[in-house]
């Protein structure tokens, strides 16, 4: 039961769909303009999982590396992605999402910068430093900007972009590194960061943060203009935007009261969901595997390039992650994060077990692609639902005032996983064998499907007040038969379970 004294949710129900006339292209292509800043994440994640190799082998590279210090190139970025976290936090609430959008674009110009120019790897942990920086405040920034202009019909689809671009930005990266020059790569992913700020600067703001700052005559622009209605129309949904943000006076609020805001009952299951799904997104090995990717695949003995292979399966990642972005509307969040969990612990286990017969020298050459299926199968699984939607969760369960604080306190939690797991990934493969870590990931992901099925609800078609009446509701868990009934209610099967 909830606390007579936690904070009551303000039930409203805001557009569900668009009326006749309106429109959504403009949600559509301010989203993808905004979630360019995640290909530039992507390009970070990227570079390591094309250039490690290359670094420590001495290959057409200005230095060399140890392997020793291309674990801390990884790791450094993950570190400092939780500063950008703080960062882009504050600058959202002060001067408003585009802008800290924009501003990231900073960190990722004199990050390549300094890439293009290093001749020693400490200008390489600098640049990953500063690169980091821009990775926390685009992963906080970008599900408030995107949660906050896009009509709930189509949120979860837009918030998908999020983790959809940065497979892209990866994909890019892998797909040119191998074949240009070390120099020339880093222009390249500079280039992006460009195209993002040419790109994004002349969309509004989010009208949300408008109402939130009082500016009724920009909101109500930035409104019409993102779903091309009338002013009459844009002062009604205004309206809607003021009674869903739950105190006006949030501009004054003070540090102390916002960390108490995000504390409050409802605030706290939403962030044990997001928090349980963003764990998951670590533990399942997804970010650890994609940035020694190409590493992995010469050890697994593949018998192709291990180039090709890499290029392959970011390829199949992305066409995965847009898959999700078309039917996560359809299908719900719930069922794809049910069925991502399933079949990406089922693949990882699989995986381990090809890694402990070749650890015994086992002669496996008539199976030596199965890794290459595997982590294809499980990257196809891991996007269509464990990769792609918390980022939208963040978006669909925090009220406004709460995002900043949520989304910076999980890209953290993130980072601080994301460091211990990809620094304990190659101490613990080389000190005991790889398939330890995939059989630890792979039992990782069985926790997760039990969690998700218990426990994370289906948040489709449905409004922010919506959302806050069920997360208040007394009964905070799932079952398996209240699934399945309302599997078969969408169905149109009336059967008793």
């Amino acid at each position: 039961m909830m606390d007579e004294s936690e904070e009551q949710p303000n039930v409203q129900i805001h557009m569900l769909f668009p009326k006749r006339g309106h429109t959504q292209w403009r949600q559509w292509l301010a989203s993808i303009c905004a979630t360019l800043s995640m290909v530039a994440v992507g390009t970070v994640y990227g570079w390591t999982t094309t250039m490690l190799t290359r670094l420590e082998k001495n290959k057409d590279v200005p230095l060399q590396i140890t392997s020793d210090e291309g674990s801390w190139i990884v790791s450094i970025a993950v570190i400092t992605s939780m500063v950008g976290s703080f960062l882009g936090a504050c600058l959202a609430d002060l001067f408003g999402r585009k802008k800290c959008l924009l501003s990231s674009s900073i960190f990722f110009i004199v990050g390549w910068l300094i890439v293009i120019f290093a001749d020693t790897v400490v200008w390489l942990y600098i640049s990953r430093v500063v690169l980091g920086v821009g990775v926390g405040m685009s992963y906080t920034t970008n599900p408030m900007y995107v949660s906050e202009v896009a009509d709930t019909n189509i949120r979860g689809a837009l918030g998908t972009l999020i983790a959809v671009n940065v497979f892209t930005g990866s994909l890019i990266t892998c797909s040119v590194g191998p074949f240009v020059s070390y120099r020339t790569l880093g222009v390249v992913l500079l280039s992006i960061a460009i195209v993002f700020v040419a790109s994004f600067v002349f969309f509004p703001e989010s009208p949300y943060y408008l109402a939130m700052k009082n500016r009724e005559r920009e909101a109500i622009r930035a409104i019409m203009y993102f779903k091309g209605c009338n002013t009459e129309e844009a002062r009604q949904e205004l309206t809607i935007i003021v009674r869903n943000i739950d105190d006006d006076r949030v501009n004054s609020e003070g540090s102390r009261k916002k960390i108490r805001r995000l504390l409050s009952y409802n605030n706290r299951k939403a962030f044990a969901m997001v928090l349980g799904l963003i764990i998951t997104q670590q533990l399942s090995g997804n970010f650890t595997t994609m940035q020694y990717l190409s590493k992995f695949f010469d050890a697994a003995n593949i018998g192709i390039d291990a180039d090709y292979a890499t290029i392959i399966v970011f390829t199949v990642g992305l066409v995965s992650g847009t898959v999700s972005t078309m039917t996560v509307e359809k299908a719900g969040r719930r069922t794809l994060l049910i069925l991502s969990a399933f079949f990406c612990s089922a693949t990882l286990i699989i995986l381990s077990v090809y890694l402990l017969l070749n650890s015994k020298k086992i002669d496996l050459t008539a199976v030596n692609l199965l890794p290459v299926i595997l982590v294809i199968l499980f990257v196809v699984a891991y996007q269509v639902g464990i990769g792609t939607l918390p980022n939208a969760l963040i978006g669909e369960l925090f009220p406004t005032s709460a995002k900043s604080v949520a989304g910076a306190a999980i890209t953290i939690s993130d980072g601080v996983l994301g460091f211990v797991v990809s620094k304990l990934y190659q101490i613990i493969g080389d000190a005991f064998g790889e398939h330890y870590v995939y059989f630890f990931f792979g039992g990782s992901c069985f926790v997760a499907f039990v969690f998700i099925l218990y426990y994370i609800p289906e948040t489709k078609n449905k409004s922010f007040g919506e959302i806050q009446e069920e997360l208040a509701s007394t009964c905070s868990k799932f079952s398996v038969n209240k699934y399945l009934r309302s599997s078969r209610k969408e169905q149109g099967d009336d059967r008793v379970v």
